[in-house]
């Protein structure tokens, strides 16, 4: 080795470069390749006309034009002649909405049967995410009708171009440079910041390839699959009246990171990158249990491109933030068990997510109470224990009670509390001939017994509960009456018990089942992965072509042979998968730890096993993700330290009596 002029060893590496020039390197990279994202990604703008309402069906055409390119033609569809509900139109107006290359500089756009009307507004709208400075103003154009009601419309300038900023374009120019940066600073840095860089290396080879996949669905599915119940939610937050029908504490979580942008692709988009680092920092963890890497890898394998995954991960129901603090609590709990140490800090996140759990659904309190107490029990500390307890139970109660409160949330309406009775009354309503008379009188009271039989499925309840039931029309029927209904149920099962048990396997049957009904989101033919809405949301693709195959070969796998059924979206096998590995280790581990670690999916099953009142994949999303980390698990060897005492300071004196031990031999 030799030494510079100051009497200083070089390094052996050569000279590194300061922190700032691999920060402006990584920056002016990430500004070389924004030009390819703002025009190649993303779904096209729409060019969108505005005039009064029309009762009759209309055909046109468009002529546009883009930068360097001659003139294209094309014919209007019938979905961009459609009036869409919920599409912020005024009353007695509609928008024809034309998809076009956001690169385009003018258009031409004709329609038939206008008669007396007139185009009245013209706008250029960004289809890709929301415009970071609002919607630009509507757009010169000219006009002219002839005598057969043809309306031509000449728009020659279609603004804003290029410079009209989204947020996507921050979005990808700073996490481009931050990855840059880091991966710059991990090979060449010195420093804080390549500290940093290198302390991530671990987990982030892992996370990497999953925000990559489940990204690329966030883009072919943009702004992700937004079912019923969401949609929901966000009229409450419009209106500012909550309701406990769905937990309003998902309710402000989507609020929260959806409001500023007033799009719920900051949600999906925010889940996608959440779900892979912890997915990278548990199977980091994996890692320190010596399991082997090809092990980890086929789990990062089988998550990217397993459909029920991650179209689950993209999703905005509350069962993907639920199961984000499951994955939490398999991190904090395999460390803790690694280590033999579960410090105060430990404590107060598993109380974070034991207080999430139980908020963020409402049969969470079934998964969280199990979990604290088992915590409680398995980890020592007088600290630990106080920490668990305060920051568990006491955001619970907090946000219950004076949080509710202060929030005007209303309670759960008798048609959410008493649903479990209503389906199955349905089932009862079968025997009306058997049962006593004033169980008759009571479900007539509800509704006629042809209803009961005409809306009963046994496989799920909605029809008896939405429209087009006369619960959903008069829900004040079920006012006062649970123990009531809980009576005519207990009454039945006890004199029909073969009939309560069939419906029982009915309801149960997707979470045991390789072959049956199963809801697995709000696809469409046509490609939209968004329920019907007053919004005027719907999906649009950063990819249509593959957005339309790709939901083609999901929705025909759904449904089609029984092997696409049982490899892509039936939760069964993940659960029997998961089931078995967990024997396996705690056979091998021979501690309970690793059960506690993995208890949330277990307890979740079991909820529903007892509560289910509908076959959603959402519903076994824990186990379908634990099912392939327990797997891996599953290869890593005995713990040496597993039986090591759960105190702070516990290692260090395990340390220490090892060293004594040397002494008295030597």
């Amino acid at each position: 080795m030799t030494e510079s002029a100051g009497g200083t060893a070089a390094s052996p590496r050569g000279r590194r470069l300061p922190a700032g020039g691999l920060a402006g390197i990584a920056f002016i990279a990430a500004l070389a390749v924004w030009p390819l994202f703002k025009y190649q990604a993303g779904p096209p703008a729409e060019l969108r006309l505005r005039y009064e309402k029309v009762s009759w069906p209309q055909t046109g055409g468009v002529t546009f034009q883009r930068e360097g390119h001659g003139p294209q033609s094309m014919p209007l569809t019938a979905e961009a002649l459609s009036q869409v509900l919920g599409d912020g139109v005024p009353e007695g107006m509609q928008e024809v909405r034309i998809p076009l290359p956001r690169r385009s500089v003018s258009a031409e756009v004709v329609l038939t049967d206008m008669s007396e009307r007139r185009v009245s507004q013209v706008t250029w709208v960004g289809m890709r995410a929301p415009l970071l400075f609002g919607q630009p103003p509507p757009l010169t154009f000219e006009q002219r009708v002839d005598e057969g009601g043809v309306a031509t419309v000449t728009v020659p300038r279609l603004l804003p171009g290029f410079w009209a900023l989204d947020v996507a374009d921050p979005g990808m120019v700073l996490g481009t440079w931050f990855v840059l940066w880091l991966l710059l600073e991990a090979r060449f840095g010195t420093g804080t910041a390549a500290a940093f860089a290198r302390s991530r290396a671990g987990w982030a080879k892992y996370a990497l390839p999953l925000a990559l996949a489940w990204g690329f669905l966030w883009a072919l599915y943009f702004p992700g699959l937004i079912g019923f119940d969401p949609l929901l939610q966000w009229d409450q937050v419009v209106k500012r009246e909550f309701l406990n029908w769905h937990p309003p504490f998902h309710t402000w979580w989507l609020w929260l990171i959806a409001g500023p942008f007033d799009s719920m692709a900051a949600v999906s988009g925010l889940q996608v990158l959440l779900f892979a680092a912890l997915m990278g920092k548990v199977l980091e963890e994996l890692g320190h249990w010596k399991a082997p890497g090809w092990a980890r890898w086929a789990v990062v394998a089988w998550a990217a491109l397993s459909p029920a995954l991650g179209t689950n991960v993209i999703a905005v129901w509350k069962d993907a933030p639920f199961t984000l603090m499951c994955l939490w609590v398999v991190l904090i709990v395999l460390r803790a068990e690694r280590t033999g140490v579960f410090t105060v800090k430990d404590a107060a996140r598993l109380g974070l997510c034991i207080a999430c759990i139980s908020l963020l659904r409402h049969n969470g309190p079934l998964l969280a109470f199990p979990l604290l107490v088992s915590a409680l029990w398995r980890y020592r500390g007088t600290r630990q224990r106080g920490t668990l307890a305060i920051v568990g139970v006491g955001l619970t109660l907090l946000v219950r009670g004076p949080v509710y409160i202060a929030a005007g949330v209303k309670p759960s309406p008798p048609l959410l509390t008493q649903v479990l009775s209503i389906h199955r009354l349905g089932t009862a309503a079968h025997y009306a001939d058997s049962l006593p008379p004033e169980d008759v009188r009571t479900l007539t009271s509800l509704m006629p017994l042809e209803d009961w039989r005409r809306l009963y499925d046994c496989e799920a309840v909605g029809r008896l509960i939405w429209p087009g039931s006369p619960l959903f029309e008069h829900p004040e029927r079920l006012e006062g009456r649970a123990l009531e209904l809980a009576g005519v149920v207990g009454r039945f099962a006890k004199s029909h018990p073969d009939a309560v048990f069939d419906q029982w396997v009915c309801v149960t049957r997707y979470l045991w089942a390789l072959d049956s009904r199963l809801y697995i989101g709000p696809f469409d033919p046509s490609g939209n992965a968004v329920d019907r809405n007053f919004f005027g949301w719907k999906t649009h693709s950063w990819f249509p072509k593959l957005n339309w195959e790709y939901t083609q070969m999901l929705l025909k796998a759904s449904i089609g042979e029984r092997w696409q059924r049982v490899s892509m979206w039936q939760p069964a096998p993940s659960l029997y998968l998961l089931l078995a590995a967990l024997g396996v280790v705690l056979w091998r581990q021979r501690s309970i730890g690793v059960l506690l670690a993995m208890q949330c999916a277990l307890t979740n099953t079991a909820a529903w096993l007892v509560l289910s009142p509908n076959p959603d994949l959402r519903f076994q999303f824990p186990a379908m993700l634990f099912a392939p980390l327990a797997l891996a698990l599953v290869l890593a060897p005995r713990l040496v330290k597993a039986q090591a005492r759960r105190e702070p300071g516990a290692q260090a004196q395990v340390d220490v009596a090892a060293a004594r031990g040397q002494d008295t031999a030597a």
